[in-house]
């Protein structure tokens, strides 16, 4: 949807240059949670930067619940939207 060229765009596992951070200017992100990773990705790629990812193993839950709540959920579904979008 993005045309991200990374298979996790919500891997917790990343590694950012001080002078990345400085082009994404990350004090203007406006999402938050699993969205914020979302929209770092976006702009490092709308801003011509390279992303590598380091694979990592993820293990699946067995027991407890998921700690996104609704607000988190409505944020994670239209955050892809709004960012594609967006001018």
């Amino acid at each position: 949807m993005l045309g991200l060229k990374i298979k996790d765009a919500t891997a917790g596992f990343k590694a950012w240059t001080a002078s990345a951070l400085h082009h994404i200017d990350v004090a203007s992100i406006r999402s938050d949670g699993y969205s914020f990773q979302v929209e770092m990705n976006h702009r490092a790629a709308s801003q011509g930067l390279t992303i590598a990812e380091v694979p990592i193993h993820f293990e699946k839950r067995v027991e407890g619940a998921s700690k996104m709540n609704l607000r988190e959920q409505l944020e994670s579904a239209l955050t892809p939207w709004k960012l594609r979008f967006r001018k």
